[in-house]
């Protein structure tokens, strides 16, 4: 306790306001106007990678919108199911596959660690083994390719439009935000070199 109240005691002395006669001489740093920050200097590729239920999904929708108005090109990679929901956010859009009722259904079906003997017999372990090997290579996919992970990125939905179409524009993530159920995050930040945010919702 008292190794405790040492440090606090340190740190309240690091941030006590500075003696103002010191600072006579100096001049007054100027205030920072409010609408300043809003023009982040860095523009950044942020892939956001989530999956499960649209309840999951939801909210990253909102941090992308908020990271988008910062100047940010933001894509979030998800199932394929929730396509319309993330373009009518705003964001661009990436499939990594699976699907999130088939999920849904494998962990209520078995909610310990281990899974149920009906389970392993039915042969259901393989068939999410396959999903999962999918997801992790989406998610890599996300990081790096250009399209919308559909493989028709070459085909323009709307043939008289001048506005370049994000499908179409390279993407090279420079930051991973994820869900942890996502899996491949880890190791697609640490293959890159880029940092990573998971955080649940």
């Amino acid at each position: 306790m008292p190794q405790l109240a040492g440090l606090l005691n340190r740190v309240q002395t690091a941030t006590a306001p500075p003696d103002l006669e010191a600072l006579e001489g100096e001049p007054t740093p100027e205030p920072i106007p409010k609408d300043e920050g809003k023009d982040f200097p860095l523009k950044l590729n942020i892939v956001i990678q989530v999956i499960g239920s649209r309840g999951d999904i939801q909210p990253f929708i909102a941090l992308g919108q908020e990271l988008k108005a910062y100047g940010h090109r933001v894509r979030l990679a998800t199932h394929l199911t929730f396509r319309e929901v993330v373009l009518d956010g705003g964001l661009e859009f990436f499939n990594i596959g699976g699907d999130p009722e088939e999920l849904m259904a494998f962990m209520v079906q078995n909610p310990s660690l281990l899974p149920a003997f009906r389970t392993i017999r039915s042969g259901a372990i393989q068939k999410r083994r396959r999903e999962m090997k999918q997801i992790i290579y989406g998610c890599w996919k996300s990081c790096v390719e250009t399209g919308d992970g559909t493989d028709l990125h070459q085909i323009k939905e709307d043939l008289w439009s001048d506005t370049v179409d994000y499908r179409r524009r390279p993407f090279v993530a420079d930051a991973i935000i994820a869900n942890p159920p996502s899996l491949g995050h880890i190791h697609c930040a640490q293959r890159l070199g880029i940092p990573l945010h998971m955080m649940f919702t």
